[in-house]
C-alpha cells in the first residue's frame, strides 16, 4: 500500500496521455487544428506531430514540416516514456532529472503550435488582405482585377489538440505534486520504536 501512495498518479495519468498523443498522430484523425475554404477546395490538417494539406485535390508536402513533425514526435515520445517511469518511482535519486527532463516538453509543443498557427493566420491576413479565425466561419473576399469571389471558410480546433491541452496540464500539476510525495512522512508503522530502558 505505501508503494501505490508514493506512485504520482498526475504523472501517471499526464505520461500515458501524451504517449497517447503519439500514438494519435499516427492515424487519420492527428489533427489539432483543420482549416476548410471553398467546400473542399482547400484543406489543410495541421499538428506538431503530423501535416497534410491540398488544393483542389492535390496533395503536397513540405520537407522542413516533416523534419520537425519527426523532431515534436521524437520529443513527445521520450517526454511521456520518462514521466512514466518517473511516475512509479518518485523517490529515487534519479526520478527528480527524470521528471525536469519531461514534465515541459508536452506544454512547450503546445505553446510554438499555437504561436505558429497566431504567425501563420497573421502573415496570410497581411499578405492577402484576408481575415483567417482561428475557430469559427468567416467568408474571405478575393479580388481579381475587377471581379471579386467569395471563399466560405471553418477552421477550428480538434478533440486531440484539448486532449494535448489535459497532458501538458497534468505533466505540470505532477511537477507541483512531487514535493507532496517528497516530503510525505514515514507511516508510524515502519518507524522503529526507540529500545525501552533497562530497568534497574
Amino acid at each position: 500500500m505505501d508503494l501505490i501512495k508514493k506512485i504520482n498518479w498526475l504523472g501517471l495519468a499526464g505520461g500515458v496521455t501524451t504517449l497517447a498523443i503519439v500514438m494519435i498522430s499516427f492515424t487519420g484523425a492527428s489533427s489539432w487544428w483543420q482549416l476548410a475554404a471553398g467546400q473542399g477546395m482547400i484543406q489543410a490538417n495541421i499538428s506538431p506531430l503530423s501535416f497534410n494539406s491540398s488544393i483542389l485535390g492535390g496533395s503536397f508536402t513540405i520537407p522542413i514540416i516533416l523534419f520537425l513533425n519527426l523532431v515534436s514526435q521524437l520529443s513527445l515520445l521520450a517526454s511521456a516514456i520518462s514521466m512514466l517511469i518517473y511516475s512509479i518511482i518518485p523517490e529515487k535519486g534519479y526520478a527528480k532529472h527524470l521528471l525536469g527532463f519531461a514534465y515541459k516538453k508536452p506544454l512547450i509543443v503546445v505553446i510554438i503550435f499555437l504561436a505558429s498557427i497566431l504567425i501563420a493566420t497573421y502573415f496570410a491576413g497581411m499578405l492577402f488582405n484576408i481575415n483567417v479565425p482561428l475557430m469559427g466561419s468567416a467568408t474571405l473576399t478575393l479580388s481579381i482585377g475587377e471581379a471579386s469571389i467569395e471563399i466560405p471558410v471553418e477552421t477550428g480546433f480538434t478533440w486531440v489538440f484539448w486532449l494535448a491541452i489535459t497532458a501538458s496540464a497534468l505533466c505540470l500539476a505532477a511537477r507541483f505534486y512531487h514535493k507532496r510525495i517528497v516530503s510525505a512522512p514515514m507511516p508510524i508503522s515502519n518507524v522503529t520504536a526507540p529500545p525501552a530502558m533497562a530497568s534497574k
